[in-house]
This record gives C-alpha cells, structure tokens and sequence, in this order.
C-alpha cells in the first residue's frame, strides 16, 4: 500500500511538471525596418563602409545569441570582433538599465569564443586534478580500513569490536564516496565537452576582413531579464551601428 501510494506520488508530480509552462525570452526589431526570413525578423544597417544584417537567434545559459554578418565595404581591411559588439539592456523608458541600488549602468561586451574555449580547457584540466586528488584519498581510506579490519579480525575485547566496526564505516563510506567523485566528474567533463564542442564551432571570432568581405556567425551576449528594450552597438571608428530591439517573455507549455 506503501509503494502504492509513492508511485501515485510520483506520477502526480511527473503530470505536473509535464503540465509546467516554460518562459521562453522573445526580442523583436523596433524603430527601424526589417525582413522576415526563415521566421526571423532580420534588419541591416551601413555606416563608415561597414554593413551589418543581424537577427535574435535565441538563447544559450545565460547569453541572448544574435544571427550577424559583418560586410567590408571600404577599401581598406578592418578587423573585427565580437567585442567590437556591445548590449545596453534599456527599460519601459528606452533609458539604460540601472542597477537595483542605483550605482552602474548595465552594459555587455560580445563573447570571444576562443576566450571561452580555454576557459573549458583550463577547467577541464581542474576536474583531472581533482578526481586525482579524490581517487588518492578515497585509495587512502579503503587501504587504512581494510588494515584496521585486519588488525582487529580475531580478537573479541570492545575495543576491537568498535575499531572494526569504525573500519568498515570509512570502507563503506570511501567506497561511496568514490562513486559519488566519478560521477561528479563524468558529468561535469560531459558539459564541458558539450560546451567546448559548441563553442568550436562558432566562427565569429576575432578576424581581419579584407576589402569585399564578410563574416557570420553567432555574437554571445550575456541576456538582462529586467530589461524591457535591448540596444546592440557595433563600434565603428566614427559612430557606432545601434539595432533597437523590444523584449519580452512568453509562457510556452
């Protein structure tokens, strides 16, 4: 009757996490023209003899990540960058986002994916580290169980009893600890590669275009829930490129 009522349980709590709705972030082009192409809402811009076409393509942890190519319309080469890519989150206003106390202007920079790459190579090389460091310790505790249970195997005082009793606990518990550490980092080397496979494959990264040239890719810029309208600036040498976007969220189930 036990297991019965667990398993009704468990099937009202799969319904009503089957029946949640999820909040998926939505931005749209405002102030200016756009194309729908392929379900996008795309728009374009030239200034100085740098063209860019750019649309939201969604979102990835806790980046908002734009469609864009960059064109070299000028004589000269240019090198370009996701950097060169900035975010203002703005609110009901159209007037840059504050922080809650009042203190800074909120602003982001695009991501370098090559940045990011070795930031995972770095961490991925941390978590070898670590699970060497736990395979040692959990070695050291079996072995000195193992010896205390051999050492106090045979004898019938109270103090043996409790000594072999104590053993076979810091058995027990290296013995569970070592599983617990695999999967830790099974799971986590998982994600990593996951991300380092995604990152990789992004090739708007730090490039100098020549004259007729073009780049596209995705620009990763860290997402502002708070925020109601979002600006993406492209920096050129004289003035930037400003792409006015109005964002909300919608209830998808």
């Amino acid at each position: 009757m036990k297991f019965f009522k667990i398993i009704v349980i468990l099937g009202i709590a799969n319904f009503i996490f089957s029946c949640a709705s999820t909040s998926v972030m939505r931005l749209r082009p405002v102030e200016q023209e756009s194309i729908v192409d392929g379900g996008k809402e795309i728009v374009k811009q030239e200034k100085d003899g740098v063209k860019i076409v750019a649309s939201y393509d969604g979102r990835y942890q806790k980046y908002m990540v734009f469609d864009v190519e960059v064109f070299n319309k000028t004589n000269q080469p240019i090198t370009i960058s996701p950097k060169n890519f900035t975010f203002f989150p703005l609110d009901e206003n159209k007037q840059n986002l504050r922080s809650e106390d009042g203190q800074y202007i909120y602003s982001y920079s695009g991501v370098e994916p090559q940045q990011q790459m070795n930031q995972i190579q770095q961490e991925m090389a941390n978590q070898e580290a670590k699970i060497k460091r736990a395979r040692i310790v959990n070695t050291v505790l079996i072995v000195g169980g193992i010896v205390a249970l051999i050492a106090s195997s045979g004898k019938h005082s109270e103090g043996a009893w409790r000594t072999a009793q104590a053993a076979e606990t810091v058995v027990q518990v290296a013995q569970v600890k070592r599983i617990i550490d695999h999967e830790n980092y099974f799971s986590k080397m998982n994600k990593l590669n996951q991300d380092g496979q995604m990152w990789s494959h992004e090739n708007f990264r730090t490039t100098t275009l020549a004259p007729g040239e073009s780049l596209r890719g995705g620009i990763f810029l860290e997402a502002n829930p708070r925020a109601k309208f979002v600006q993406l600036n492209y920096l050129t040498e004289k003035e930037p490129i400003n792409f006015l976007f109005e964002q909300w969220f919608e209830e998808r189930r």
